[in-house]
């Protein structure tokens, strides 16, 4: 029987993250030095912005470490749902985040010691959203390409940090036109993008950690193939969960009553195998046998 292997997946995955890492290391470098140097609150904002992001890209990565492992005899279902948690983590550090963010700027307005932001700056800001928009894009496509919902989280988190970048950019531009205030302002209007992606990414996380139905689409899917198995009679009580980047089905089906016990078990496993060869990501399909009799 053909069995769901994601190891190509998880290596797309750990490459993504490892990129995610160095990128938002050398971003952070970059604003920190532009928001000092130039006097922009804003940069130094969006630069606590890209460092949160080193630490999301670092659980992630552990998260899809610990996602590879088999399962044992203390985790039967496997170690899928560790990328669930560290999604949930990356959400969490989006809205520290933004958190930092607003307090950086009510400090700068209250201080009242709003300078004009440098050059510097400004093409710091530029070069950020070049960056992080190429980084969103690629590892999109890539969590997609293999169902991670870690490494979307990931990406998001990079688009985030580009919509932060092109606030940034705005704001240093106002600033350095005459309206100082632009700058911290701008700082708070850039949390609101961030909180906005950190509850949009959470609430993908605690839908796996409820198991919430994959959805009816891929139920009749499932019930499809099924019944066009030969042998099949019915089937019914379709459940299926993701967990991880792979699915979990639960399922019943209907057989004949007068077959034996052997025949009725082959059945069940033509289902299995069907459901592998037909669909992706499936790493487990549990099936449990009904009988009627049919004259």
């Amino acid at each position: 029987m053909k069995k769901h292997d994601n190891n190509e997946g998880y290596k797309i995955a750990e490459k993504w993250a490892i990129i995610g890492m160095v990128g938002n290391i050398l971003l952070s470098i970059l604003k920190f030095a532009a928001g000092i140097l130039g006097h922009s609150s804003a940069m130094i904002a969006d630069a606590i912005h890209s460092a949160s992001d080193i630490v999301a890209s670092f659980f992630v990565y552990i998260g899809i470490k610990i996602s590879k492992k088999p399962a044992d005899e203390g985790h039967p279902y496997g170690y899928f749902k560790a990328e669930v948690i560290t999604t949930l983590i990356v959400g969490v550090m989006l809205w520290i985040a933004g958190v930092e963010i607003i307090k950086t700027a009510i400090e700068t307005i209250q201080s009242g010691n709003i300078q004009t932001p440098g050059m510097i700056a400004l093409v710091a800001a530029v070069i950020s959203i070049g960056v992080k928009e190429l980084m969103y894009r690629f590892t999109y496509k890539a969590g997609k390409e293999i169902n991670s919902l870690s490494t979307i989280a990931n990406a998001m988190d990079h688009r985030s940090d580009a919509y932060s970048s092109v606030a940034t950019l705005i704001g240093i531009g106002a600033a350095r036109m005459g309206f100082t205030i632009m700058d911290p302002i701008v700082g708070i209007v850039v949390s609101m993008f961030i909180f906005k992606m950190g509850y949009e990414i959470v609430v993908e996380a605690v839908k796996q950690i409820m198991d919430e139905n994959a959805g009816d689409d891929m139920v009749e899917e499932v019930r499809i193939l099924t019944e066009n198995v030969e042998g099949i009679v019915d089937s019914h009580g379709i459940r299926i969960r993701q967990s991880g980047s792979v699915y979990l089905i639960d399922m019943d089906i209907v057989v004949d009553g007068k077959i034996t016990m052997k025949k009725a078990h082959d059945i069940c496993e033509d289902v299995r195998v069907e459901l592998h060869d037909k669909m992706e990501l499936i790493e487990e399909v549990r099936v449990h046998i009904d009988s009627i009799c049919l004259e």
